[in-house]
């Protein structure tokens, strides 16, 4: 007989009851020792009052269990509900890791992830359908935790099989259920509003991009993964304002032709105060290399070397002799947008669309980024002329314009869609190998939420064959993925982890960064969150080894993101390579999203900041009017349509949830509570980016919001 402390929070009132299987029932007060056989895996309670109280009531949040020996483990009962006479059953809920859990709940959890799994599909490795004896029809097949099938991958033969484990999956298998099928009429009629995309997406898979489900339409998906009412709801209400504004402006602007660029403010209505900021101060210097650290795409610049050099060095001199000394000091960064070089340019209404890759050298002085030299080509040639501020005011500002319309593409299909979207859905599908109540499964609870749907509408109303673009940027048709493959070659672990990302790029010493240093002070609330839960289960290394569900989580995303590149982690061997992994999952799919998402329309409001388009090819020489410039950037029509897609894509949802919010039911429990409250600082810090701007910043122009 083991001994153990019952307690019930909060405090009863009246005379609570509490029954054990095998045990009789027993009156509990504060604390109540009690004598089991094994271990307490569910409890009756009830609730006795005299005839007058019996009318009132008195809601129990959760009860716990705690053993008296030396390890006080303790066991978590989740009520969270009104307490009456007639009593109700709970089952015990605490997090357990699955070398120590083989309970019917854990069986029923990993048999609905693997029908999960099923139901989506996926493109990439292992898309085949699935045979539940551990085959496919085409092959092998990775889309279901490896635990579940007899696919043989780098580290099962590294990891030990525990029979019991194994029987429990096997035994699961055979208990799938069919798909819950939509039950609401309304709900359904809302969802098909928003699902009426131009087309069915036109897509043929290729290797070399990360693999997402094949459902070209939402309900293609389950419903549990659908939007929730309210979201659905304010999408919709946020697409008929949106949509009205459009319309008033296109009406304001009928058979208008812009002449000048102030007469671009004729459909500036409807913005923000950042936004109206944006179109005061575009043409500064100072503004637009601030923008390379504080705007929507803080992600390209670095620090400029020698052996980099694109612009050749007896040009730059002439223009600023001390240039090579300030390189060698470490004043110089640089943004290329290599990844524009060489793609098939669109067209618009019969008339071709224009695109460029430049080069852009900044330079530190003082407090300042500021731009020092652009090349609007990949290759120097006398066509191809370096432009500078010592330029005419025309040509300058129009090589800016161009470095702005690249910056804009490759923040909105590598930056934003590729490696946060596109990446958010190999993490959000990969964490349901892990079961229910598996510690990391609930901390990673809402990362990834409504990513799904989202992803499957992006995908058919913005890149696919109609999309926007397709129809309103320079891209020629296929361009928008052959640039997502590109990117996709150059992600690695260590670039998502924000720590070494800013390393790698050498603007550990940038003034003003201060993406850099809020999101670092994000990451290292994250991890120090994650460190503790990870040490409150986890009492050794070999014990994260030894789970594998984590392990078929990492796997998973090592074979559909990282696409098996060898400088990525299938496995995690150690405490800390789990910390800083599951830290990266929640950082990239909160903190790094709302970066570059949030701040879309701020910056992209005022049409000449960020073009998505170009109707003239770039300047060959520096004899430039405000005419060209004209004759350059996008007509109403398309500045119109890109106001409506940014500030559609900008909002941020009305049941967003902050870091460090969790369900009441896991929150409570002891291993999550004391890591989300402890001292008072983890849980505050981890809040506390829900959008606040420290008071250092109010005077700062910063348009993304930290989460």
């Amino acid at each position: 007989m083991a001994k153990y402390i019952v307690k019930v929070e909060p405090r009863p009132t009246d005379r609570v009851y509490i029954k054990f299987p095998g045990k009789i029932e027993q009156l509990i007060k504060d604390d109540t020792t009690i004598e089991l056989n094994g271990e307490p895996q569910e409890i009756t309670i009830r609730r006795v009052s005299t005839s007058f109280r019996r009318l009132t009531t008195w809601r129990c949040r959760y009860v716990t269990v705690t053993s008296l020996d030396s390890e006080e483990k303790e066991f978590y009962f989740p009520v969270f509900r009104n307490i009456s006479s007639a009593g109700c059953t709970i089952k015990e809920n605490s997090a357990k890791l699955p070398q120590n859990d083989f309970s019917e709940e854990r069986k029923e959890s990993l048999m609905k992830n693997l029908k999960f799994q099923d139901t989506i599909d996926r493109h990439g490795k292992g898309s085949a359908a699935i045979s539940y004896n551990g085959s496919s029809d085409k092959g092998t097949n990775d889309n279901i935790p490896d635990s579940l099938t007899n696919v043989s991958c780098r580290r099962r033969a590294n990891v030990p099989e525990s029979d019991d484990h194994q029987q429990m999956l096997s035994e699961s298998i055979g208990k799938k259920e069919a798909s819950s099928k939509p039950n609401s009429i309304f709900y359904s009629f809302l969802l098909g509003i928003i699902s009426i995309f131009p087309e069915q997406l036109h897509f043929t898979y290729k290797p070399g991009i990360p693999g997402f489900v094949k459902g070209g339409n939402l309900f293609d998906l389950p419903k549990e993964l659908w939007f929730d009412t309210l979201k659905l709801v304010t999408l919709i209400l946020n697409a008929v304002k949106i949509s009205a504004q459009t319309i008033f402006r296109r009406f304001w602007n009928f058979c208008h032709k812009w002449e000048k660029i102030d007469d671009i403010r004729k459909v500036f209505w409807f913005t923000s105060k950042k936004a109206a900021y944006v179109s005061q101060n575009w043409k500064d210097d100072a503004f637009f290399g601030n923008l390379f650290l504080n705007g929507c795409n803080p992600m390209m610049i670095k620090m400029y070397t020698e052996d980099q050099q694109k612009i050749p060095m007896e040009t730059l001199q002439k223009l600023y002799p001390d240039i090579r000394e300030n390189i060698q000091n470490g004043s110089i960064y640089v943004v290329d947008y290599e990844i524009l070089h060489g793609l098939l340019k669109g067209w618009d209404q019969n008339s071709p669309q224009y695109l460029s890759a430049p080069i852009v050298l900044l330079q530190q002085t003082g407090d300042e980024l500021k731009p020092i030299a652009i090349q609007l080509t990949q290759k120097h040639g006398p066509d191809n002329p370096v432009f500078s501020p010592q330029d005419k005011p025309e040509a300058w500002l129009l090589a800016k314009i161009w470095v702005r319309n690249s910056d804009f593409i490759v923040h909105e299909l590598v930056f934003h869609l590729l490696r946060t979207h596109l990446m958010g859905e190999i993490f959000f599908i990969a964490s349901n190998c892990m079961a229910g109540n598996h510690p990391l499964a609930r901390i990673l609870c809402a990362t990834g939420r409504y990513t799904l749907p989202i992803n499957i509408t992006a995908r058919n109303t913005l890149i696919n064959k109609g999309g926007f673009f397709m129809e309103y940027t320079a891209l020629g048709k296929d361009a928008q993925w052959v640039i997502i493959e590109r990117a996709t070659q150059d992600i690695t672990y260590e670039s998502l982890c924000l720590p070494d990302n800013l390393k790698h790029r050498g603007v550990e010493n940038l003034k003003n960064f201060h993406y850099r240093d809020d999101g670092m002070d994000i990451w290292d609330a994250i991890y120090e969150f994650v460190h503790e839960v990870v040490y409150a289960y986890y009492k050794s290394d070999d014990a994260i080894f030894q789970d594998k569900e984590l392990q078929d989580m990492v796997n998973s995303i090592y074979l559909y993101g990282f696409l098996q590149k060898q400088d990525c982690p299938s496995v995690l061997n150690t405490r800390e390579e789990a910390i800083k992994y599951i830290t990266m999952i929640m950082f990239t799919c909160s903190a790094q999203h709302a970066a570059v998402n949030n701040g879309q329309f701020d910056i992209y409001a005022w049409m000449p900041n960020g073009p998505t388009t170009m109707r003239k090819p770039v300047p060959t020489v520096k004899e430039v009017t405000e005419k060209d410039i004209m004759d350059t950037l996008p007509n109403i029509d398309t500045t119109l349509e890109a106001m409506k897609v940014t500030r559609f894509l900008s909002q941020v949802s009305k049941d967003f949830v902050a870091l460090g919010d969790y369900p009441e039911e896991v929150a409570s429990e002891r291993s999550m509570r004391e890591p989300i409250i402890k001292d008072g600082k983890q849980h505050h810090n981890l809040t506390a980016v829900n959008g606040t701007v420290p008071p250092y910043h109010q005077s700062i122009f910063k348009p993304y919001t930290p989460a």
